[in-house]
């Protein structure tokens, strides 16, 4: 059965750039562009993964993945999307409930290895 991922990113662009990669490679995917439409899609939807991005809307700015935690109890893992220096925000403590993050603007042959190894598809 395949995977289930959910784009949850407010950049139109981005959210169908993902979109036709992750789809080209066999996964399911639904999106969600605020932190609103992400709790209400998690009530119907159960991801494997959440690509969540960073800055997006409606989310706690300092440790979003948490906020999706708290808010929606979901066990799907969340790779954070971020343009931020991403060990900084790990030292930080912004990274916080996720299981890792993701470069905005790296490769796509990156991210779909990243979002493979997430979901145990590599």
């Amino acid at each position: 059965m395949p995977k289930t991922i959910l784009i949850a990113d407010d950049e139109p662009d981005m959210a169908d750039f993902l979109r036709t990669a992750l789809e080209s490679e066999g996964f399911l995917v639904e999106s969600a562009a605020s932190a609103e439409a992400i709790v209400a899609k998690l009530k119907t939807v159960t991801p494997d993964l959440i690509l969540l991005d960073m800055g997006m809307p409606g989310l706690n700015a300092t440790t979003p993945a948490q906020m999706i935690r708290d808010k929606t109890r979901t066990k799907a893992k969340i790779l954070i999307m971020t343009g931020r220096d991403i060990d900084k925000e790990q030292k930080e403590g912004h990274l916080k409930g996720s299981d890792g993050a993701l470069q905005k603007g790296a490769g796509m042959d990156l991210i779909l290895t990243k979002v493979k190894e997430a979901v145990g598809a590599a």
